[in-house]
């Protein structure tokens, strides 16, 4: 069956490591599908602070996660239907994402579906855990890496783009505790696969990454058909 379809390419790697961006270009350059996890968790974030919903409340969090569907529409990201992608990009909702993100409670409801989206291949898939937990059979795993300064100037950035007013200095330091937290969770730590092919994007433009991981796709493409 494996060599009946095109494979799973799984990308992880910490906050500002360039996953983003690297997999929606390296979807589009294979003809792919993208898969963006960590938006859905982003979208389930958007919902319980918009609903009011106390995090630490197992109970009330069981409640509204019953309530609410989160779907993928050719890369936009779809809460009960509505169009989210812009407004879970915001510092208040990475954090409670990061939040969320450890607990199982909200692993057990994105898992599943994640894995339903990505079983008949040709998909890139990328998150912190997808080629650990979501995908461990995934054909392709990359591991993208980078030093704290340019992950955080590159959050920086971004969220000054957005209008937000910050220092960098801040943003840095919420991205070493975005590392602590994400490494050192309970549920899902992030950590590379033993398998997955580490690329380090500091000193790499966006196309000289993307370029790399063809490569490297194409040569496992050949491997498994």
């Amino acid at each position: 069956m494996r060599a009946e379809r095109e494979p799973v390419v799984a990308i992880d790697g910490p906050a500002g490591a360039g996953k983003g961006t690297v997999a929606r270009l390296l979807a589009e350059r294979l003809g792919y599908r993208l898969l963006d996890t960590g938006a859905m968790y982003r979208a389930i974030a958007l919902s319980v602070m918009r609903a009011g919903v106390d995090p630490d409340d197992a109970q009330a969090l069981a409640r509204h996660l019953d309530r609410i569907d989160v779907s993928l529409d050719d890369g936009r990201v779809r809460l009960n239907g509505e169009d989210v992608s812009g407004v879970i990009r915001t510092q208040e909702v990475g954090q409670l994402t990061s939040t969320l993100s450890m607990q199982s409670i909200v692993r057990d409801k994105v898992t599943p579906f994640q894995r339903r989206a990505a079983s008949p291949g040709g998909v890139v898939i990328e998150g912190r855990d997808t080629g650990t937990v979501v995908c461990p059979d995934a054909e392709v795993k990359f591991y993208l890496t980078a030093s704290l300064d340019t992950r955080a100037r590159r959050r920086y950035l971004e969220v000054t783009a957005q209008g937000a007013s910050v220092s960098y200095d801040q943003v840095r330091l919420e991205v070493a505790a975005r590392d602590a937290q994400d490494a050192n969770r309970a549920v899902a730590p992030l950590r590379r696969a033993d398998d997955a092919v580490e690329v380090d994007t500091t000193r790499l433009s966006v196309d000289e990454v993307v370029e790399r991981m063809l490569q490297i796709v194409g040569e496992r493409r050949c491997c498994t058909r």
